[in-house]
């Protein structure tokens, strides 16, 4: 069956151990290739993460309007194929506009990590997969969907959003013929291995005792065998039981085919054009139309005292300081900048870890550290 892959990146390696062959490079689509509004705005305004989850519409439409097929199935990179899901063709066959899978069908029973709230926070459905047919109900909600995710792609908790999936949560009452596929086979991964536990007799893979069909091997760590998945606390490699083997073999198969190698090329949308890197924070800056957001880190902007976090009228926190407390419910929970205390404690913090962690370029003024100093000054208890 046909099957392409979608590049949220700026291109494919041309020469080098890097060159891609043939092969693959007939079947990748690039940005540039699909309809995206401002493909260069989005690549700015976005991470990487939520790049590529927010040209999942658009990527859809192509597979539907340039390419001339009537249905298409995506499939996240971290996922492994078993054995093709044929829920989804019989789906589709008898009139479904879209198929999706929801993280969860039974309740968890623990305090461990995700939680209720956790999915409750990222969304009803998974969409490592999803499959849409090429007809009026579902092309109207990738529409409606693609129009969000061109500026609303977000990770951003705080406001209700995680990238393009708490959107698609308002699919069921959007597409009256969406299927939700609840088959135990279907995109099994740590969310949801407390009701789908894995195991394999004489070659053959099998979850809660079906099929395996495809496994998501989100929050795994090539080079670290030892984690089952970065992303919750419920298992570890040995409890996990039998899906903890996949995991290992599952990176073992990465090893074997380059990952390494593979992983070492940059992101051509991390950094500016002068080579120092992107700040997260710097992403959600609005730029005039027609000007180029890639051009360089605006130092004379992030330096400038913030208007906004100035309590005491002593201007000690920058544009950038602010955008990042902003952004972090944790800084936002151990720095509460209402308190004196909270204030110097959050600028003792980004002296330490917050500048390094965020990749910032290096001040060209002595703001920062005139401002950490007179913050220690006036608590006791913090190191001058």
């Amino acid at each position: 069956m046909p099957f392409f892959i979608f590049l949220a990146d700026e291109g494919l390696p041309d020469t080098g151990e890097h060159a891609v062959a043939d092969e693959i490079r007939d079947r990748t689509i690039t940005l540039e290739a699909l309809a995206l509004p401002d493909a260069r705005d989005m690549a700015f305004r976005y991470t990487v993460l939520e790049l590529a989850t927010a040209i999942k519409p658009f990527c859809f439409k192509h597979v539907f309007d340039r390419l001339g097929f009537d249905r298409a199935v995506y499939f996240d990179p971290d996922i492994r194929m078993f054995a093709w899901p044929g829920e989804v063709d019989a789906a589709l066959d008898e009139g479904a506009a879209c198929a999706l899978t929801p993280h969860i069908c039974t309740p968890y029973t623990d305090n461990a990590r995700p939680g209720i709230a956790d999915l409750l926070q990222s969304g009803t459905f998974n969409l490592g997969f999803a499959a849409f047919a090429n007809v009026p109900e579902a092309r109207r909600f990738l529409d409606w969907w693609g129009e969000r995710l061109v500026t609303g792609c977000l990770v951003d908790l705080a406001q209700g959003l995680f990238v393009d999936q708490r959107y698609v949560d308002l699919a069921p009452s959007f597409m009256a013929s969406l299927r939700i596929l609840r088959s135990k086979g279907l995109n099994v991964a740590y969310w949801n291995l407390h009701e789908r536990p894995v195991t394999c007799t004489q070659g053959q893979w099998r979850a809660a005792g079906e099929p395996l069909s495809f496994f998501h091997f989100s929050g795994v760590v090539p080079g670290n065998p030892a984690v089952f998945s970065k992303h919750q606390d419920r298992f570890d490699i040995n409890s996990a039981g039998e899906a903890g083997a996949l995991v290992s073999l599952y990176l073992e198969e990465l090893s074997a085919h380059g990952h390494e190698t593979w992983s070492k090329v940059p992101y051509g949308f991390a950094r500016y054009r002068d080579g120092s890197p992107i700040p997260p924070p710097a992403r959600r800056r609005p730029f005039r139309p027609g000007s180029d957001p890639f051009a360089a880190y605006d130092h004379a902007y992030w330096e400038a005292p913030s208007d906004r976090i100035d309590p005491c009228g002593a201007r000690r926190f920058t544009r950038m300081m602010e955008a990042i407390h902003s952004g972090r419910p944790d800084l936002q929970a151990a720095f509460p900048l209402a308190t004196r205390r909270g204030r110097a404690a959050f600028l003792d913090w980004f002296d330490a870890h917050g500048a390094r962690e965020l990749n910032l370029p290096a001040a060209r003024s002595s703001l920062w550290a005139r401002l950490r100093l007179a913050a220690r000054r006036r608590v006791p208890g913090l190191r001058p």
